[in-house]
């Protein structure tokens, strides 16, 4: 009885409703898809490029089960669910129009977003898994946040990240120095800046390496500072392409 009044009163926020219907309230998941059809219809418009009519398009279907399909995998460490819902929709309507359209299977993330600074993610992650695509788009968001507190954009990043593999490496192999040096750690973090002089004399590099790919080794610093999985683990491949290399 107090459960309803909550709902009734509009006490429960989105995601606490989230979390009844993962318990198992059917009757509050069919009243939460009921109102948020004008969401569905409006995101699954988005990604196909054309209005949708609820009454008369598959596409819609599609976006219906994405909506179901993301209430039920919802996490609340996530962010918000609307916007875990929104990736779940564009992600699930990007797999039919390929099927129809009998594209190439692989996915690459900038194919879920809309918006121009989503689509540049591309440059870091391939996944062919769909919750690998949600993760890795989630962790970019919360990385390009971090990021900004330094003076960093995503446009930043792209633009100015090294082109060539062996300087990428060297990138990482400098952000991973900073990361795991107490003091070169705590200083970058303090003046939100790279310790570009004790480096040059740690490391016996020039400035020109350091200053080249400035703000890729803030992002490597940023993610090995992180619970940022996704992105890690495209550090790590770089540091193995290195040992095999070597």
């Amino acid at each position: 009885m107090r459960t309803f009044l909550k709902l009734l009163k509009g006490k429960y926020s989105l995601e606490e409703r989230i979390n009844l219907i993962q318990q198992g309230d059917e009757g509050e998941k069919n009243s939460l898809i009921q109102e948020y059809i004008p969401f569905i219809q409006k995101n699954v418009s988005q990604q196909a490029g054309k209005y949708i009519d609820i009454n008369n398009d598959d596409l819609y279907s599609v976006g219906l089960l994405a909506f179901n399909e993301a209430i039920d995998k919802y996490n609340k460490e996530k962010g918000s669910f609307l916007s875990f819902a929104s990736m779940v929709i564009k992600s699930r309507v990007i797999d039919q129009l390929r099927r129809e359209s009998k594209r190439s299977k692989d996915i690459y993330i900038s194919q879920i977003c809309m918006d121009d600074d989503e689509q540049k993610t591309d440059h870091f992650m391939v996944s062919d898994s769909f919750e690998s695509q949600l993760e890795v788009k989630m962790d970019m968001e919360l990385l390009i946040q971090q990021m900004s507190a330094f003076g960093v954009s995503l446009d930043d990043l792209i633009k100015e990240a090294p082109k060539h593999v062996d300087t990428r490496i060297k990138a990482v192999e400098i952000g991973r120095y900073v990361y795991e040096t107490h003091n070169l750690k705590n200083k970058f973090m303090k003046t939100q800046n790279i310790p570009v002089t004790d480096l040059i004399k740690e490391l016996n590099i020039s400035k020109k390496i350091v200053q080249r790919s400035r703000k890729f080794i803030i992002a490597v610093i940023l993610i090995l500072d992180s619970d940022l999985d996704t992105l890690k683990s495209y550090i790590t491949q770089l540091e193995g392409r290195e040992r095999c290399e070597g």
